[in-house]
């Protein structure tokens, strides 16, 4: 999808999440232990050109942790932040 949709120049923002199952029956995931390689994901939209904002999403909801909707996104954020300066070593 992502090279079909980029190569048509239709990918404009993406949200950048994992999930865990598929489209009608999934549980959303940290971006490192979903069913999607974001690792791979990372590197077709970086393949394709893609500019754009990669922005965390949802998360899965983490019982006994103060503020985890804030918590999920800043390790969302970083995630993706990491996987950008990684490929920038490696490439």
């Amino acid at each position: 999808m992502i090279r079909y949709f980029g190569s048509r120049n239709k990918i404009f923002n993406v949200h950048f999440r994992n999930i865990r199952g598929h489209r009608d029956d999934f549980m959303e995931a940290f971006p490192n232990e979903g069913s999607v390689d974001v690792v791979e994901a990372r590197k077709v939209y970086r393949e394709i050109g893609y500019t754009g904002l990669l922005m965390p999403d949802h998360s899965p909801r983490v019982p006994d942790v103060a503020n985890p909707e804030l918590q999920n996104f800043a390790f969302a954020f970083g995630y993706i932040r990491g996987l950008i300066q990684a490929e920038r070593h490696i490439a």
